[in-house]
């Protein structure tokens, strides 16, 4: 009877440990697949980041040559008050979008 106790013991044991290995592969493929989304996302988040700062560096381009163009023509001539307003607003607007797309990063 020692006997048959003893390997009844032994495949609880044995039972045990493959419910402990079961638990952990499950546990293991849960985290992979967690881990390839966030891959993937963080993969997306890079990307989108790259085109952020290319339209970044494209308004920062404008408006550098909208500075350029507002410099020459001040020094060129006295503007109007017309004039003057339409360069206010259009630089207004490179500020607002140059702000939009910081905010957004």
């Amino acid at each position: 009877m020692s006997g048959t106790s003893k390997y009844d013991l032994l495949l609880k044991e044995i039972n045990e440990i493959e419910k402990y290995v079961h638990t952990f592969v499950s546990k293991n493929q849960e985290l992979q697949k967690e881990k390839n989304e966030l891959e993937e996302k963080v993969a997306k988040l890079n990307n989108d980041n790259k085109i952020l700062i290319s339209k970044i560096n494209e308004l920062e381009k404008k408006a550098n040559s909208a500075e350029v163009n507002i410099t020459s023509i001040l020094s060129k001539k006295k503007l109007n008050v017309n004039e003057r307003e339409n360069l206010k607003n259009q630089i207004d607007e490179l500020i607002e979008k140059i702000d939009y797309h910081i905010q957004s990063l």
